[in-house]
C-alpha cells in the first residue's frame, strides 16, 4: 500500500507544480529551473511564491491521503513516520533550490552593477574628452587669434627716399611681401658659394635687421604649433586650421628660416605637419633649395595620416630663435 501511495503522492506533486509553476506539461529540467532564475515578468519574487505553492501542495496532498485512506488513528503514528521521511527532503530540495535561486540572482545582481559600472565609466570618460577637447579648442582658438593680433600689428615705417616722396606705412601681411624682398636682395648680393651657405648668410643679414619684427612671430607660431603637437585631441584638423591662417609670403619667409641654425629644430615640425602644402613654389629663390627639405614638407601629408596619434606628440623639440 505504501508503494502505491508513494507513486500517487510522487504523480500528484508533479502535475501540481506543473499546474502551479503553469509550464508545459512534460518531462521536467529542460527550462524550469531557467523559468525561475529568469522568468519572462521580470519579477524574480515570483520564483520564490511558485516554490512555497510547490512545498504547500505537497503537503496538502500527502495530508489529505493521510485522512482519506487511514480510517484509524493507530495507523497515523506509522504513517506520520512515512511522511516525514517522504517531506522532508523534499522540503529540503525546495530549500536547496531557493538557496540557489537566492545565489544565482546575486550573481545576476552583481553583474548587472559591474555593466552599469562599466556604462557609467565610459560614460565619464566620454565626458572627459569632450571637456578636455572643449578646453583645447578654447585655448588653440584663443591662440590663433593673438595669432593673427601679432600679425596684423606689425607696422614698418619706412625712409624719406632720396627723391623727396614718402611711402606709405606697410602693416600686417603685407609686412611678409617687404621681407622676402629685403632677403631676396641679400641672398643676390652672395655668389660663387654653396647654396646652403649662401641662404644662411643671406638669412643671417636679413635677420640682424628684421629681428624686432619677426623673432615675436616666429616664437609665437613655433608655441602654437607645439602646443598642437603635444596635445591629446587630434593634430589633423587644428593644424591644417593653423596652416590655412599663414599667407604665402609668411610660408617663403618660413622656408628659408628652417635653413639656418635658429630654426633649425621648427623644420621638423614643417616636415611631418606638411606645412608647405601651400607655399607657391616659383616664390622659391631657387627650385634647387625644394631638395633641402623631405617630401613630406610640400606633399600635404596631413591627409595621409590613417591614424592622428603617428607623431609622437611626447618628442621635446626646442626653439633656439
Amino acid at each position: 500500500m505504501s508503494a502505491w501511495i508513494f507513486f500517487t503522492v510522487t504523480a500528484i506533486i508533479y502535475f501540481g507544480l506543473n499546474y502551479a509553476l503553469k509550464t508545459e506539461k512534460g518531462w521536467p529540467g529542460n527550462t524550469r529551473f531557467h523559468d525561475l532564475i529568469s522568468p519572462k515578468s521580470g519579477d524574480s519574487a515570483s520564483s520564490f511564491y511558485k516554490l512555497m505553492v510547490g512545498g504547500i501542495v505537497v503537503i496538502v496532498v500527502v495530508f489529505a491521503m493521510a485522512v482519506i485512506n487511514l480510517g484509524d488513528t493507530k495507523d497515523m503514528g506509522t504513517f506520520g513516520d512515512f511522511v516525514g521521511g517522504v517531506i522532508n527532503p523534499i522540503l529540503t530540495f525546495f530549500t536547496f533550490v531557493g538557496l540557489l535561486i537566492t545565489i544565482v540572482l546575486q550573481q545576476k545582481a552583481a553583474s548587472s552593477a559591474d555593466l552599469a559600472a562599466q556604462k557609467t565609466e565610459a560614460t565619464l570618460t566620454e565626458q572627459l574628452k569632450s571637456q578636455k577637447r572643449q578646453s583645447f579648442e578654447s585655448t588653440f582658438f584663443q591662440m590663433l587669434n593673438l595669432h593673427n593680433t601679432i600679425v596684423s600689428s606689425m607696422d614698418i615705417r619706412r625712409f624719406q627716399r632720396e627723391d623727396g616722396s614718402t611711402p606709405s606705412d606697410i602693416k600686417g601681411r603685407d609686412c611678409f611681401e617687404l621681407f622676402s624682398k629685403e632677403l631676396r636682395e641679400h641672398y643676390d648680393l652672395r655668389i660663387n658659394i654653396p647654396e646652403i651657405d649662401r641662404i644662411q648668410a643671406a638669412y643671417q643679414e636679413f635677420w640682424s635687421e628684421w629681428q624686432q619684427d619677426l623673432g615675436h612671430y616666429f616664437r609665437y607660431l613655433y608655441n602654437v604649433i607645439r602646443f598642437i603637437h603635444e596635445s591629446n585631441v587630434g593634430h589633423l584638423r587644428y593644424m591644417k586650421l593653423l596652416r590655412a591662417q599663414l599667407s604665402d609670403y609668411e610660408l617663403l619667409i618660413l622656408f628659408y628660416n628652417c635653413l639656418t641654425p635658429k630654426g633649425h629644430n621648427f623644420k621638423q615640425f614643417v616636415e611631418n605637419y606638411s606645412l608647405f602644402d601651400n607655399l607657391p613654389y616659383e616664390l622659391v629663390f631657387d627650385p634647387s633649395h625644394e631638395a633641402f627639405y623631405n617630401p613630406s614638407a610640400r606633399h600635404d601629408n596631413l591627409s595621409k595620416m590613417a591614424n592622428d596619434d603617428t607623431l609622437d606628440s611626447t618628442a621635446t623639440i626646442g626653439w633656439r630663435q
